[in-house]
């Protein structure tokens, strides 16, 4: 009999660790370049607000971990397209990453609320026949405010 409550309360012992270590989908993703090149995003939110005005999309939250596509691209040719973005990280650290069709990824910019946090820019990019996306990505409880144009693509709020 007693065994058997060790056995219980080592089993959930061990699923409350496992929650702990799944749900932190910033860490787990941030530094993963071939996690982020995938099709798939993962995220979790707090206090979210966004927009999206033509290609301009926006937003802020006071806590974000993970990542999701903010804006795909289906080229028919090699092109270029203009980014414009501003980022503002309060606490944590976030990027947009620029992935091409072979899944090969480029930073767009980084902002670490160690570091001023705060960074705005624009550029050209060579893009890729194929899709061509960008995601914002953010580690553990990152508070951040951003703002992202694309003159060609398609612009998506998170979510």
């Amino acid at each position: 009999m007693r065994s058997g409550k060790r056995l219980c309360l080592t089993a959930v012992a061990a699923a409350v660790l496992m929650t702990g270590c799944t749900m932190n989908l910033g860490e787990r993703y941030y530094e993963n370049d071939r996690g982020i090149a995938g099709d798939s995003n993962s995220y979790n939110l707090t206090n979210y607000t966004g927009s999206q005005e033509g290609n301009t999309v926006s937003g802020s939250a006071e806590k974000m971990e993970g990542m999701d596509t903010i804006w795909k691209y289906e080229a028919s040719e090699d092109t270029e397209v203009t980014f414009t973005w501003k980022l503002n990280v309060s606490s944590g650290k976030a990027k947009f990453v620029l992935i091409d069709p072979d899944g090969n990824l480029s930073t767009l910019v980084e902002c670490k609320a160690e570091s001023g946090g705060e960074q705005e820019n624009s550029g050209t990019f060579e893009i890729k026949k194929g899709e061509n996306r960008v995601k914002l990505v953010g580690a553990e409880k990152t508070s951040l405010e951003y703002e992202f144009t694309a003159d060609e693509g398609d612009v998506q709020t998170l979510g």
